[in-house]
């Protein structure tokens, strides 16, 4: 089984960014020029211009960058710290870690991603599933060993100081979705998705405070989170507020749609106007939910991560499929520290999940 190769950032937030941006210049780069410049190949569909000069999205760049500063200010020394290393003005960084290229279009459309939960033989809970999205912009594992906090490994595009799905030194193992919305401008107050879940990463390790944290703070991500006490947490965190999935049977799955039609009809009050969904997103969380109905508690690890990994010969049903990026799988009671990687990128072929200590 090929060792994952995993970028380590540690020390003060600026440095850790410092070295990111050396390390990673040319990608971050890249990225600038794509989706904040639109210069070159468009490698994301269903994005938008980014409107540098317009006063409303200056005004919402004011806002977004000032909520940062009061729940993680140290994430604006990091990126600082990107922004010299790199040689990037760092508003442009900024804009990177804002999802800028969707102010518009403020949620990703994407191929999807899958998070699913179930109980093991054993009692304990597992966390796994995969990351969907265009690998050219993202820089692979990433290893944070902040000065504060807890460590995580998670996978941020190139750039970012983003939180993905991941798990940290605490046992607390995250997997998300995007929703997929489509013509909601941003609303004031609403933090940054991506931000929310590095805050969860590197501040929490119980379902509990990742409970409380959503109450607190408006973002938009289906989440699901399995502590080192095989807790689970299942949710659509909203617009409209948290809607917790109730957990009844010891597992859950999450894929791209609203699966609450009382949520969806809120939603549009706060001002959707169309509903997307991906061609896969209700097949690969059908999916998932037969897999656990035939085998919570009576399945083993391996067995998860076989599932996981299977293509099913190109079934659109598939967690596995030709958009994904990376598949996680973590088992936090018995291995609060240690995370299972297959980091595809571009290799769609590669098998085989690797066990890394966090």
């Amino acid at each position: 089984m090929e060792k994952e190769k995993v970028m380590v950032l540690s020390g003060k937030p600026e440095e850790a960014g410092r070295k990111y941006g050396q390390l990673m210049k040319e990608k971050i780069r890249e990225n600038v020029a794509v989706l904040i410049e639109r210069k070159g190949i468009e490698i994301i569909e269903g994005v938008n211009d980014v409107p540098l000069n317009d006063k409303e999205f200056i005004k919402w760049e004011k806002e977004q960058e000032k909520i940062l500063r009061e729940i993680a200010p140290y994430l604006i020394d990091e990126m600082g710290g990107i922004a010299e290393g790199a040689g990037v003005d760092y508003r442009y960084i900024l804009l990177l870690n804002l999802r800028a290229w969707q102010y518009r279009v403020y949620f990703p459309e994407t191929t999807g991603c899958s998070s699913f939960a179930i109980t093991l033989k054993d009692r304990t809970v597992a966390c796994t599933g995969a990351l969907d999205d265009p690998y050219e912009i993202y820089c692979g594992p990433v290893h944070i060993v902040p000065e504060s906090g807890y460590r995580f490994i998670s996978f941020p595009i190139t750039g970012t100081v983003w939180g993905n799905r991941g798990m940290n030194s605490e046992g607390l193992a995250v997997g998300i979705s995007s929703q997929l919305l489509r013509n909601l401008r941003p609303l004031p107050g609403i933090i940054n998705q991506d931000i929310a879940i590095r805050v969860i990463l590197q501040n929490l390790s119980t379902v509990k405070e990742v409970r409380d944290f959503c109450k607190k703070h408006p973002f938009a991500m289906n989440i699901l989170c399995v502590d080192r006490n095989s807790n689970i947490f299942c949710a659509h965190q909203t617009l409209g507020g948290l809607f917790e999935i109730p957990v009844t049977e010891g597992y859950c799955a999450l894929t791209n749609h609203i699966v609450d039609d009382g949520l969806m009809y809120l939603l549009m009050e706060k001002g959707v106007d169309k509903f997307f969904e991906t061609d896969t997103t209700r097949l690969r969380r059908g999916n998932l939910l037969e897999f656990a109905r035939r085998y919570n508690g009576k399945c083993t690890g391996k067995d998860v991560m076989d599932f996981i990994e299977d293509r099913k010969g190109g079934s659109p049903s598939a967690i596995c499929n030709k958009g994904t990026i990376v598949l996680t799988y973590a088992n936090p009671e018995p291995y609060p520290d240690t995370f299972w990687i297959n980091y595809l990128g571009g290799d769609k072929e590669k098998r085989g999940f690797s066990p890394v200590k966090i």
